[in-house]
């Protein structure tokens, strides 16, 4: 198992397409660095009318399946 941790601020506009499918992936940047496209599907949960904001653990398998997505603060 790994997991990643990061920050995303986003305004309820700027991932608007993100929520309807016209973009499909959310590219991140981790605490040590690294890049990571996650399906913007697993933000759905996260939106508010003022977007998504906070800090994020997330958990895949070894091989980088996906496994869950939460919201630490």
């Amino acid at each position: 198992m790994n997991k990643y941790y990061f920050s995303l601020n986003v305004s309820y506009e700027r991932f608007l397409p993100f929520y309807q499918g016209q973009i499909d992936t959310v590219q991140v940047v981790d605490e040590v660095g690294r890049r990571i496209d996650i399906p913007a599907k697993h933000f759905r949960q996260f939106l508010t009318r003022d977007g998504i904001f906070g800090k994020f653990e997330l958990i895949t398998q070894v091989d980088g399946k996906f496994i869950t997505l939460n919201r630490i603060y």
